[in-house]
């Protein structure tokens, strides 16, 4: 059985890029495009890991195929370094106390031990985790079960640093297209090949009798991605105005967007600048982890 591990919806609120907050959001995506494309692509199972919230999943967890997720923002209150965690298998109970522990990862990370909650630490060597380093990295590894080995977002580079803390550490290695739109949804998976249902899939992987597949990021999807995101925001607010033409912001919203048509070739520029920034990171991170014998892989020994 095939499963996207990694996928956002619209419940994943507002982006927290600086200037765009409460202008774009994280995706566009439906719960049921993303059931529907995630099954026309090959999924035997179907999640959402929306950031901190499970609303999108719950809409379609009627279905026996499919799986309830977050990525959950977990944070070290010592000097609020946010880090993200894929969890799989959460019901509505002990996602209440996630919410709860979440703002200290010291007690947040036993919790979901002692439920028996996979978690998973994603993306680990982006700068998506904030400021990351080494002594917070050897933190996690102890009680997360798994790490995202390939990520259908992030740089080739990024995802074999995580391989290597995998394998070095003996944890489960998954993957997840990180998707924030329709493009790679289904292309990045973990395959448990014995599984037939949920809950055997579920059993599957704390076990590690499980495969990571698909395709990695790359500075092209990255700007795919971007462009997709910007089409998404001009149809809805077109439609905003469409719905409420009296509204004298939504014409004016309407028309600074029209402005900003010709900075719609920007992604390109953006998507190489990101990427050579997370190189830099990765490149960094490394080298800090080197200072943490608990935390040596192959390509630092």
């Amino acid at each position: 059985m095939k499963l996207d591990t990694h996928v956002h919806s619209h419940y994943s609120g507002y982006s927290t890029i600086p200037g765009l907050a409460r202008l774009l959001r994280e995706s566009y995506n439906t719960p049921e495009e993303v059931y529907r494309i995630a099954k026309a692509r090959g999924m035997d199972l179907v999640t959402i890991t929306d950031h901190d919230v499970i609303a999108g999943a719950l809409t379609i967890a009627h279905r026996p195929d499919v799986v309830v997720g977050c990525e959950v923002t977990g944070v070290f209150p010592g000097d609020g370094v946010r880090v993200h965690l894929g969890v799989l298998g959460v019901s509505e109970a002990q996602f209440a106390e996630i919410q709860r522990l979440r703002a200290d990862v010291c007690e947040l990370l036993p919790y979901l031990r002692q439920e028996r909650l996979f978690v998973s630490l994603n993306h680990v060597a982006s700068r998506v985790n904030g400021r990351i380093t080494g002594a917070h990295v050897a933190a996690l590894i102890p009680w997360v079960n798994g790490l995202e080995v390939i990520n259908g977002s992030r740089l080739g580079l990024q995802n074999r640093t995580a391989a290597q803390l995998a394998a070095a550490h003996g944890k489960v290695g998954i993957a997840g297209s990180d998707c924030h739109t329709m493009r790679g949804i289904g292309h990045t998976w973990v395959d448990a090949p014995h599984a037939t249902t949920r809950e055997e899939f579920l059993d599957e992987l704390h076990a590690g009798r499980v495969r990571a597949g698909g395709r990695q990021g790359s500075v092209f999807t990255m700007s795919s991605d971007v462009i997709r995101m910007t089409s998404s925001l001009y149809a809805e607010h077109g439609r905003a105005l469409t719905e409420r033409p009296w509204r004298w912001r939504r014409h004016l919203m309407v028309a600074c967007l029209a402005l900003g048509v010709p900075l719609v070739s920007v992604p390109l520029v953006l998507a190489s600048l990101h990427f050579m920034l997370e190189a830099r990171f990765n490149r960094s991170l490394l080298k800090d982890m080197a200072r943490f014998p608990a935390l040596r892989v192959p390509e630092l020994a």
